[in-house]
């Protein structure tokens, strides 16, 4: 898996996110193509604020990486 950092202003700093291993290779991954790997650990929002999804989305993609 590739990671990568991006900036959470919930979390007031960079956190680690992957970007999906099927994403075809010189592509840039957008926010679908990403998950924050904060999520369930540092992450208390109703709203990740990196990708503008739900929680309970952000914690299905987490589950699908896995």
């Amino acid at each position: 898996m590739e990671v990568r950092h991006a900036y959470c202003s919930a979390c007031d700093r960079q956190v680690e996110v992957v970007v999906r291993p099927d994403l075809p290779e010189g592509q840039e991954p957008t926010a679908e193509d990403l998950v924050c790997l904060a999520h369930g650990d540092s992450c208390t929002g109703d709203l990740c604020p990196v990708f503008t999804v739900p929680t309970e989305e952000m914690k299905r993609r987490l589950e699908d990486r896995r």
